[in-house]
Protein backbone atom coordinates (compact mmCIF):
# COMPACT_ATOMS: atom_id res chain seq x y z
CA UNK A 1 0.00 0.00 0.00
CA UNK A 2 1.55 3.55 -0.77
CA UNK A 3 2.25 6.22 1.75
CA UNK A 4 -0.67 8.45 0.30
CA UNK A 5 -3.15 5.82 0.29
CA UNK A 6 -2.68 4.32 3.72
CA UNK A 7 -2.28 8.68 4.74
CA UNK A 8 -5.95 8.94 2.60
CA UNK A 9 -7.18 5.42 4.76
CA UNK A 10 -6.32 6.73 8.12
CA UNK A 11 -7.66 10.34 7.53
CA UNK A 12 -10.95 8.97 6.19
CA UNK A 13 -10.99 6.28 9.40
CA UNK A 14 -10.20 8.71 11.99
CA UNK A 15 -12.91 11.31 10.32
CA UNK A 16 -15.88 8.63 10.58
CA UNK A 17 -14.47 7.83 14.63
CA UNK A 18 -14.24 12.03 15.20
CA UNK A 19 -17.67 12.25 14.30
CA UNK A 20 -18.99 9.50 16.36
CA UNK A 21 -16.77 10.51 18.93
CA UNK A 22 -18.07 13.50 19.37
CA UNK A 23 -21.54 12.00 19.32
CA UNK A 24 -20.77 9.90 22.26
CA UNK A 25 -19.33 13.31 24.44
CA UNK A 26 -22.40 14.73 23.73
CA UNK A 27 -24.60 12.23 24.88
CA UNK A 28 -22.17 12.07 28.11
CA UNK A 29 -22.51 15.93 28.45
CA UNK A 30 -26.49 15.55 28.12
CA UNK A 31 -26.67 12.36 30.79
CA UNK A 32 -24.14 14.49 33.07
CA UNK A 33 -26.53 17.65 33.55
CA UNK A 34 -30.12 15.65 33.22
CA UNK A 35 -29.43 12.98 35.43
CA UNK A 36 -27.91 12.50 39.23
CA UNK A 37 -24.85 11.15 39.68
CA UNK A 38 -26.37 7.76 41.17
CA UNK A 39 -28.89 7.37 38.04
CA UNK A 40 -25.73 8.24 35.93
CA UNK A 41 -23.41 6.01 37.62
CA UNK A 42 -26.11 3.37 36.80
CA UNK A 43 -25.48 3.98 33.21
CA UNK A 44 -21.51 3.65 32.84
CA UNK A 45 -21.54 0.87 35.69
CA UNK A 46 -23.74 -1.68 33.51
CA UNK A 47 -22.15 -1.09 30.55
CA UNK A 48 -18.76 -1.31 32.40
CA UNK A 49 -19.85 -4.98 33.46
CA UNK A 50 -20.42 -5.65 29.94
CA UNK A 51 -16.75 -3.69 28.56
CA UNK A 52 -14.85 -5.28 30.85
CA UNK A 53 -15.59 -8.79 30.43
CA UNK A 54 -16.13 -8.81 26.63
CA UNK A 55 -12.31 -8.90 25.71
CA UNK A 56 -11.88 -12.24 27.38
CA UNK A 57 -14.75 -13.06 26.27
CA UNK A 58 -13.93 -12.79 22.52
CA UNK A 59 -10.47 -13.83 23.33
CA UNK A 60 -8.89 -11.57 20.55
CA UNK A 61 -10.89 -13.39 17.97
CA UNK A 62 -11.97 -10.35 15.28
CA UNK A 63 -8.09 -9.20 15.50
CA UNK A 64 -7.10 -12.52 14.60
CA UNK A 65 -8.88 -12.04 11.07
CA UNK A 66 -6.36 -9.14 10.15
CA UNK A 67 -3.54 -12.25 10.52
CA UNK A 68 -6.12 -15.18 9.05
CA UNK A 69 -7.65 -13.54 6.22
CA UNK A 70 -4.57 -12.24 4.19
CA UNK A 71 -3.43 -16.44 4.41
CA UNK A 72 -6.32 -17.77 3.47
CA UNK A 73 -6.97 -15.85 0.26
CA UNK A 74 -9.15 -19.17 -1.11
CA UNK A 75 -11.12 -19.56 2.13
CA UNK A 76 -12.06 -16.32 3.34
CA UNK A 77 -15.24 -16.36 3.90
CA UNK A 78 -15.18 -19.80 5.18
CA UNK A 79 -12.25 -18.41 8.06
CA UNK A 80 -14.87 -15.63 8.66
CA UNK A 81 -17.62 -18.19 9.14
CA UNK A 82 -15.49 -19.85 11.79
CA UNK A 83 -14.65 -16.49 13.94
CA UNK A 84 -18.15 -15.60 14.18
CA UNK A 85 -19.59 -19.29 15.58
CA UNK A 86 -16.56 -19.13 18.50
CA UNK A 87 -17.53 -15.53 19.23
CA UNK A 88 -21.41 -16.91 19.38
CA UNK A 89 -20.30 -19.74 21.30
CA UNK A 90 -17.79 -17.97 23.91
CA UNK A 91 -20.64 -15.04 24.07
CA UNK A 92 -23.13 -17.47 25.50
CA UNK A 93 -20.45 -17.62 29.08
CA UNK A 94 -21.36 -14.05 29.35
CA UNK A 95 -25.25 -14.61 29.12
CA UNK A 96 -24.97 -17.52 31.62
CA UNK A 97 -23.45 -15.50 34.08
CA UNK A 98 -25.86 -12.89 34.44
CA UNK A 99 -28.52 -15.31 34.45
CA UNK A 100 -27.57 -17.35 37.21
CA UNK A 101 -26.88 -14.38 39.75
CA UNK A 102 -23.62 -12.58 38.12
CA UNK A 103 -26.27 -9.70 38.32
CA UNK A 104 -27.00 -9.62 41.91
CA UNK A 105 -23.21 -10.38 42.61
CA UNK A 106 -22.11 -7.06 40.75
CA UNK A 107 -24.86 -4.82 42.42
CA UNK A 108 -23.28 -5.68 45.94
CA UNK A 109 -19.67 -5.31 44.83
CA UNK A 110 -20.67 -1.71 43.53
CA UNK A 111 -22.55 -0.94 46.25
CA UNK A 112 -25.26 -0.30 43.90
CA UNK A 113 -28.83 -1.52 44.52
CA UNK A 114 -29.90 -0.54 40.86
CA UNK A 115 -27.78 -2.53 39.01
CA UNK A 116 -29.55 -5.99 40.48
CA UNK A 117 -31.98 -5.27 37.63
CA UNK A 118 -30.24 -2.60 34.97
CA UNK A 119 -27.50 -5.85 34.39
CA UNK A 120 -30.31 -8.51 33.68
CA UNK A 121 -31.10 -5.99 30.49
CA UNK A 122 -27.67 -7.41 29.16
CA UNK A 123 -28.75 -10.62 29.38
CA UNK A 124 -28.75 -11.59 25.17
CA UNK A 125 -26.58 -8.42 24.78
CA UNK A 126 -23.10 -10.45 23.64
CA UNK A 127 -25.23 -12.70 21.42
CA UNK A 128 -25.81 -10.21 18.59
CA UNK A 129 -22.91 -7.96 19.12
CA UNK A 130 -20.10 -10.22 19.98
CA UNK A 131 -20.23 -12.16 16.43
CA UNK A 132 -20.28 -9.01 14.43
CA UNK A 133 -17.39 -7.30 15.97
CA UNK A 134 -15.46 -8.77 12.99
CA UNK A 135 -16.56 -6.03 10.55
CA UNK A 136 -14.21 -3.91 10.95
CA UNK A 137 -11.50 -6.64 10.31
CA UNK A 138 -13.41 -7.56 6.70
CA UNK A 139 -14.33 -4.61 5.61
CA UNK A 140 -10.13 -2.70 6.86
CA UNK A 141 -8.75 -6.13 4.53
CA UNK A 142 -10.47 -5.67 1.58
CA UNK A 143 -10.26 -1.86 1.71
CA UNK A 144 -13.72 -1.12 2.26
CA UNK A 145 -12.64 1.96 4.34
CA UNK A 146 -15.44 4.62 3.23
CA UNK A 147 -18.11 1.90 4.00
CA UNK A 148 -16.61 0.70 7.47
CA UNK A 149 -16.70 4.92 8.20
CA UNK A 150 -20.30 5.08 7.24
CA UNK A 151 -21.17 1.94 9.14
CA UNK A 152 -19.70 3.50 12.44
CA UNK A 153 -20.75 7.26 12.19
CA UNK A 154 -24.38 6.44 11.12
CA UNK A 155 -25.09 3.85 13.62
CA UNK A 156 -23.23 5.79 16.38
CA UNK A 157 -25.08 9.20 15.25
CA UNK A 158 -28.59 6.89 15.47
CA UNK A 159 -28.23 5.31 18.86
CA UNK A 160 -27.24 9.12 20.11
CA UNK A 161 -29.75 10.57 18.98
CA UNK A 162 -32.07 8.46 20.14
CA UNK A 163 -30.60 8.30 23.77
CA UNK A 164 -30.25 11.90 23.98
CA UNK A 165 -33.76 11.75 23.18
CA UNK A 166 -34.93 9.67 25.80
CA UNK A 167 -33.51 10.76 28.67
CA UNK A 168 -34.65 14.26 28.12
CA UNK A 169 -38.00 13.04 27.62
CA UNK A 170 -37.85 10.23 30.75
CA UNK A 171 -35.40 12.36 32.72
CA UNK A 172 -34.57 8.37 34.03
CA UNK A 173 -32.15 6.01 32.82
CA UNK A 174 -33.99 3.16 32.37
CA UNK A 175 -34.99 4.64 28.17
CA UNK A 176 -31.53 5.65 27.67
CA UNK A 177 -30.10 2.64 28.68
CA UNK A 178 -32.46 -0.01 27.15
CA UNK A 179 -31.48 2.02 23.84
CA UNK A 180 -28.28 1.14 24.00
CA UNK A 181 -28.38 -2.39 25.00
CA UNK A 182 -31.02 -2.96 22.37
CA UNK A 183 -30.87 -1.20 19.35
CA UNK A 184 -27.67 -2.77 18.33
CA UNK A 185 -30.01 -5.51 17.16
CA UNK A 186 -31.20 -3.54 14.34
CA UNK A 187 -27.25 -2.82 13.90
CA UNK A 188 -26.43 -5.98 13.68
CA UNK A 189 -28.67 -7.23 11.08
CA UNK A 190 -27.07 -4.53 8.93
CA UNK A 191 -23.43 -5.41 10.11
CA UNK A 192 -24.08 -9.22 8.76
CA UNK A 193 -25.14 -7.86 5.70
CA UNK A 194 -22.36 -6.01 4.98
CA UNK A 195 -20.02 -8.39 6.32
CA UNK A 196 -20.96 -11.17 3.67
CA UNK A 197 -21.37 -9.12 0.88
CA UNK A 198 -17.64 -7.84 1.00
CA UNK A 199 -16.41 -11.39 1.43
CA UNK A 200 -15.90 -14.18 -1.46
CA UNK A 201 -18.68 -17.06 -1.88
CA UNK A 202 -15.75 -19.31 -1.11
CA UNK A 203 -17.31 -21.70 1.45
CA UNK A 204 -20.16 -21.49 3.69
CA UNK A 205 -19.26 -24.74 5.90
CA UNK A 206 -17.49 -24.33 9.53
CA UNK A 207 -13.99 -26.08 9.54
CA UNK A 208 -12.91 -27.15 12.47
CA UNK A 209 -9.22 -27.71 11.98
CA UNK A 210 -9.60 -23.81 10.96
CA UNK A 211 -10.98 -23.26 14.20
CA UNK A 212 -8.65 -24.81 16.71
CA UNK A 213 -5.88 -22.78 14.76
CA UNK A 214 -7.83 -19.38 15.44
CA UNK A 215 -8.12 -20.11 18.73
CA UNK A 216 -4.08 -21.45 19.30
CA UNK A 217 -3.40 -17.72 17.57
CA UNK A 218 -5.89 -15.69 19.23
CA UNK A 219 -6.24 -17.39 22.63
CA UNK A 220 -2.85 -15.68 24.05
CA UNK A 221 -3.91 -12.43 22.32
CA UNK A 222 -7.37 -12.37 23.56
CA UNK A 223 -6.21 -13.56 27.15
CA UNK A 224 -3.57 -10.53 26.54
CA UNK A 225 -5.90 -8.24 25.69
CA UNK A 226 -8.61 -8.73 28.43
CA UNK A 227 -5.79 -8.10 31.25
CA UNK A 228 -4.95 -4.85 29.22
CA UNK A 229 -8.75 -4.22 29.38
CA UNK A 230 -9.28 -5.14 33.03
CA UNK A 231 -5.77 -3.06 33.75
CA UNK A 232 -7.14 0.53 32.02
CA UNK A 233 -10.84 -0.60 33.51
CA UNK A 234 -9.46 -1.79 37.28
CA UNK A 235 -9.21 1.48 38.73
CA UNK A 236 -13.18 2.06 37.88
CA UNK A 237 -13.95 -0.95 39.46
CA UNK A 238 -11.95 -1.03 42.45
CA UNK A 239 -13.55 2.60 43.03
CA UNK A 240 -17.03 0.98 42.18
CA UNK A 241 -16.10 -1.62 44.97
CA UNK A 242 -14.64 1.09 47.61
CA UNK A 243 -16.52 4.66 46.79
CA UNK A 244 -20.15 5.32 46.54
CA UNK A 245 -21.92 5.89 43.28
CA UNK A 246 -21.49 9.54 43.58
CA UNK A 247 -17.70 9.01 43.68
CA UNK A 248 -17.06 6.88 40.86
CA UNK A 249 -19.86 9.18 39.42
CA UNK A 250 -16.90 12.00 39.72
CA UNK A 251 -14.06 9.72 39.28
CA UNK A 252 -15.19 8.01 35.92
CA UNK A 253 -15.72 11.46 34.00
CA UNK A 254 -12.00 12.32 34.81
CA UNK A 255 -10.21 9.62 34.61
CA UNK A 256 -10.99 8.92 31.00
CA UNK A 257 -8.55 8.62 28.02
CA UNK A 258 -9.36 11.48 25.22
CA UNK A 259 -11.11 10.24 22.51
CA UNK A 260 -8.38 11.13 20.35
CA UNK A 261 -6.65 7.86 21.22
CA UNK A 262 -9.36 5.81 19.88
CA UNK A 263 -9.19 8.19 16.21
CA UNK A 264 -5.58 8.57 16.10
CA UNK A 265 -4.02 5.59 16.91
CA UNK A 266 -6.55 3.28 16.31
CA UNK A 267 -7.51 4.37 12.86
CA UNK A 268 -3.68 4.41 12.16
CA UNK A 269 -3.40 0.86 14.00
CA UNK A 270 -6.07 -0.37 12.20
CA UNK A 271 -4.63 0.44 8.66
CA UNK A 272 -1.32 -0.87 9.38
CA UNK A 273 -1.96 -3.71 11.10
CA UNK A 274 -2.74 -5.61 7.67
CA UNK A 275 0.59 -4.08 6.37
CA UNK A 276 2.74 -4.76 9.03
CA UNK A 277 1.83 -8.22 8.90
CA UNK A 278 2.05 -8.85 5.62
CA UNK A 279 5.85 -7.39 5.76
CA UNK A 280 6.82 -9.43 8.73
CA UNK A 281 5.37 -12.64 7.03
CA UNK A 282 7.10 -11.69 4.19
CA UNK A 283 10.27 -11.27 5.98
CA UNK A 284 10.54 -7.18 5.24
CA UNK A 285 11.08 -6.77 8.92
CA UNK A 286 12.96 -3.47 8.16
CA UNK A 287 9.96 -1.75 6.31
CA UNK A 288 7.58 -2.78 8.95
CA UNK A 289 10.17 -1.08 11.62
CA UNK A 290 10.17 2.22 8.93
CA UNK A 291 6.28 1.70 9.13
CA UNK A 292 5.86 1.30 12.57
CA UNK A 293 7.70 4.84 13.67
CA UNK A 294 6.32 6.66 10.92
CA UNK A 295 2.70 5.39 12.63
CA UNK A 296 4.21 7.14 16.03
CA UNK A 297 5.32 10.29 14.98
CA UNK A 298 1.98 10.56 13.36
CA UNK A 299 0.33 9.95 16.34
CA UNK A 300 2.42 11.99 18.48
CA UNK A 301 2.32 15.36 15.66
CA UNK A 302 -1.72 15.21 17.02
CA UNK A 303 -1.58 13.78 20.98
CA UNK A 304 1.72 15.38 22.04
CA UNK A 305 -0.27 19.22 21.58
CA UNK A 306 -3.56 17.86 23.26
CA UNK A 307 -2.48 16.94 26.13
CA UNK A 308 -0.32 19.85 26.87
CA UNK A 309 -3.34 22.06 25.96
CA UNK A 310 -5.67 20.21 27.96
CA UNK A 311 -3.25 20.68 30.71
CA UNK A 312 -3.14 24.11 30.16
CA UNK A 313 -7.12 23.97 30.04
CA UNK A 314 -9.01 21.27 32.56
CA UNK A 315 -10.91 23.48 34.39
CA UNK A 316 -13.16 24.89 31.65
CA UNK A 317 -12.79 21.86 29.37
CA UNK A 318 -14.77 19.21 32.08
CA UNK A 319 -16.87 22.06 32.92
CA UNK A 320 -18.10 22.64 29.59
CA UNK A 321 -18.58 18.79 29.20
CA UNK A 322 -19.93 18.06 32.45
CA UNK A 323 -20.84 21.69 33.81
CA UNK A 324 -19.88 22.70 37.71
CA UNK A 325 -21.36 19.51 38.86
CA UNK A 326 -18.02 17.47 38.33
CA UNK A 327 -15.57 19.86 39.32
CA UNK A 328 -14.63 17.38 40.97
CA UNK A 329 -13.55 15.32 38.32
CA UNK A 330 -10.92 17.76 37.23
CA UNK A 331 -7.54 15.92 39.10
CA UNK A 332 -8.14 12.63 37.81
CA UNK A 333 -9.00 14.19 34.27
CA UNK A 334 -5.48 16.03 34.72
CA UNK A 335 -3.27 12.47 35.61
CA UNK A 336 -5.27 11.02 33.17
CA UNK A 337 -3.60 13.32 30.67
CA UNK A 338 -0.11 11.39 31.47
CA UNK A 339 -1.73 7.79 29.38
CA UNK A 340 -1.28 10.25 25.65
CA UNK A 341 2.76 9.39 25.58
CA UNK A 342 2.25 6.45 25.85
CA UNK A 343 -0.57 6.17 23.73
CA UNK A 344 1.38 7.19 20.58
CA UNK A 345 1.76 4.08 19.15
CA UNK A 346 -0.31 1.00 19.63
CA UNK A 347 2.41 -1.71 21.06
CA UNK A 348 0.10 -4.66 20.58
CA UNK A 349 -0.31 -3.95 17.35
CA UNK A 350 3.06 -4.15 16.38
CA UNK A 351 3.43 -7.38 17.91
CA UNK A 352 1.17 -8.94 16.84
CA UNK A 353 2.82 -8.36 13.06
CA UNK A 354 5.90 -10.14 14.56
CA UNK A 355 3.68 -13.09 16.10
CA UNK A 356 4.35 -12.37 19.56
CA UNK A 357 0.88 -12.65 20.99
CA UNK A 358 2.20 -14.78 23.90
CA UNK A 359 4.36 -11.45 25.00
CA UNK A 360 1.52 -9.71 24.66
CA UNK A 361 -0.05 -12.28 27.57
CA UNK A 362 3.01 -12.06 29.76
CA UNK A 363 3.00 -8.38 29.91
CA UNK A 364 -0.55 -7.94 30.62
CA UNK A 365 -0.47 -10.54 33.34
CA UNK A 366 1.90 -8.38 34.89
CA UNK A 367 0.11 -5.09 34.12
CA UNK A 368 -3.12 -5.94 36.41
CA UNK A 369 -0.97 -7.64 39.10
CA UNK A 370 0.98 -4.18 39.62
CA UNK A 371 -2.04 -1.94 38.98
CA UNK A 372 -4.13 -3.58 40.81
CA UNK A 373 -1.61 -3.40 44.07
CA UNK A 374 -1.37 -0.12 43.09
CA UNK A 375 -4.97 0.46 43.19
CA UNK A 376 -5.33 -0.34 46.17
CA UNK A 377 -2.49 1.17 48.01
CA UNK A 378 -2.65 4.38 46.50
CA UNK A 379 -6.64 4.06 47.42
CA UNK A 380 -5.80 3.91 50.82
CA UNK A 381 -3.66 6.70 50.76
CA UNK A 382 -5.03 9.42 48.74
CA UNK A 383 -8.85 8.30 47.90
CA UNK A 384 -10.43 7.62 44.69
CA UNK A 385 -7.63 10.00 43.38
CA UNK A 386 -4.90 7.14 43.38
CA UNK A 387 -6.41 4.42 41.65
CA UNK A 388 -5.73 7.08 38.85
CA UNK A 389 -2.28 7.60 39.86
CA UNK A 390 -2.03 3.92 40.17
CA UNK A 391 -2.76 3.22 36.45
CA UNK A 392 -0.35 5.89 35.18
CA UNK A 393 2.36 4.37 37.76
CA UNK A 394 1.78 1.04 35.98
CA UNK A 395 2.42 2.44 32.42
CA UNK A 396 5.58 3.75 32.99
CA UNK A 397 7.05 1.41 35.17
CA UNK A 398 6.28 -1.34 34.14
CA UNK A 399 4.30 -1.57 30.38
CA UNK A 400 6.37 0.45 28.29
CA UNK A 401 9.47 -0.73 29.03
CA UNK A 402 8.86 -4.12 28.49
CA UNK A 403 7.19 -3.24 25.64
CA UNK A 404 10.03 -1.53 23.69
CA UNK A 405 12.22 -4.14 24.66
CA UNK A 406 10.61 -7.28 23.05
CA UNK A 407 9.56 -5.38 20.51
CA UNK A 408 13.45 -4.08 20.69
CA UNK A 409 14.51 -7.78 20.11
CA UNK A 410 11.62 -8.81 17.72
CA UNK A 411 13.59 -6.44 14.96
CA UNK A 412 17.01 -7.15 16.36
CA UNK A 413 18.01 -3.58 17.23
CA UNK A 414 17.75 -1.70 20.63
CA UNK A 415 14.94 -0.85 22.70
CA UNK A 416 15.89 2.55 22.06
CA UNK A 417 15.66 2.58 18.38
CA UNK A 418 12.17 1.50 18.37
CA UNK A 419 11.02 4.65 18.19
CA UNK A 420 11.54 7.83 16.83
CA UNK A 421 12.46 9.56 20.33
CA UNK A 422 14.53 12.44 19.16
CA UNK A 423 11.32 13.73 16.68
CA UNK A 424 8.90 12.71 19.34
CA UNK A 425 11.13 15.22 21.96
CA UNK A 426 11.22 17.78 19.09
CA UNK A 427 7.19 17.71 18.74
CA UNK A 428 6.51 18.15 22.88
CA UNK A 429 8.63 20.82 22.95
CA UNK A 430 7.27 23.01 20.08
CA UNK A 431 3.86 21.44 21.77
CA UNK A 432 5.26 23.28 24.95
CA UNK A 433 6.26 26.17 23.59
CA UNK A 434 2.85 26.95 22.20
CA UNK A 435 1.65 27.47 26.02
CA UNK A 436 3.48 31.10 25.50
CA UNK A 437 0.15 32.14 23.01
CA UNK A 438 -2.55 30.07 24.31
CA UNK A 439 -2.25 30.85 27.86
CA UNK A 440 -3.30 34.28 27.19
CA UNK A 441 -7.43 33.15 27.63
CA UNK A 442 -6.22 33.93 31.19
CA UNK A 443 -6.35 37.39 30.06
CA UNK A 444 -10.63 36.80 30.21
CA UNK A 445 -11.17 35.74 33.78
CA UNK A 446 -14.38 36.89 33.57
CA UNK A 447 -16.09 34.98 30.33
CA UNK A 448 -17.54 31.98 30.94
CA UNK A 449 -15.91 28.71 30.85
CA UNK A 450 -16.65 27.27 27.40
CA UNK A 451 -15.84 30.37 25.72
CA UNK A 452 -12.28 30.93 27.47
CA UNK A 453 -11.77 27.13 26.24
CA UNK A 454 -12.93 28.57 22.91
CA UNK A 455 -10.56 31.41 22.60
CA UNK A 456 -7.49 28.73 24.53
CA UNK A 457 -7.75 26.35 21.38
CA UNK A 458 -8.01 29.51 18.90
CA UNK A 459 -4.80 30.68 20.05
CA UNK A 460 -3.15 27.10 20.82
CA UNK A 461 -3.44 25.33 18.11
CA UNK A 462 -3.14 27.38 14.74
CA UNK A 463 0.22 28.23 15.63
CA UNK A 464 0.96 24.30 16.78
CA UNK A 465 0.07 23.01 14.07
CA UNK A 466 1.82 25.31 11.63
CA UNK A 467 4.92 24.51 13.01
CA UNK A 468 4.70 21.08 13.01
CA UNK A 469 3.24 20.74 9.35
CA UNK A 470 6.32 23.22 8.57
CA UNK A 471 8.66 21.15 10.25
CA UNK A 472 6.95 18.11 7.94
CA UNK A 473 5.49 16.32 11.18
CA UNK A 474 2.37 16.61 10.09
CA UNK A 475 2.09 15.47 6.09
CA UNK A 476 -1.46 16.57 4.60
CA UNK A 477 -2.39 14.07 2.03
CA UNK A 478 -2.13 14.79 -1.68
CA UNK A 479 -5.69 15.33 -1.87
CA UNK A 480 -5.95 18.53 0.43
CA UNK A 481 -3.38 19.90 -0.49
CA UNK A 482 -4.74 22.32 -2.77
CA UNK A 483 -6.09 23.95 0.13
CA UNK A 484 -3.09 25.23 1.38
CA UNK A 485 -2.17 28.74 0.28
CA UNK A 486 1.25 29.13 -0.86
CA UNK A 487 1.88 31.82 1.61
CA UNK A 488 1.86 28.59 4.41
CA UNK A 489 3.65 26.59 2.06
CA UNK A 490 6.50 28.82 1.53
Amino acid sequence: MSKSSRTSKVLALSLGQTLATVASIVSGMVLARVLSKTDYATIKQTLLAYNFVAPLLMLGLPSALYYFLPRNEKRQRGVTIDNMLLLFGLSIIFCLFLTFGGSDLLAKRFNNPDLAFTLKWLIGYPLYVMPVSVLGAVLVSKEKITTLTIYNVLTKLILVALTISAVLYTRSFEAPLLIQIGLPILFGLVAVRLIFKNLPKDSNKPNGKSMKEILKYSAPLGIATMMGTIMLQMDKIIVSAMCTPAEFANYVNGAIEIPLIAVITGSISTIILADMSKMCHNGNKNDALVLFKKAALRSSAILFPVMVFLLMAAKPFIVTLYSVKYLESIVPFTIYLFVLPIRTVMYGSVLMALGQTKVILYRSIFDLAVNAILSILFIYLWGYIGAAIATIATLYIWTVPFNMYYIGKGFNISPFKTLPFKEMGTIMLISIVGLALGLLYKFFPSAPLFLQLIIAAGLYFPLVFFILYRKNYMPIPDKLQHFIPQFFKK
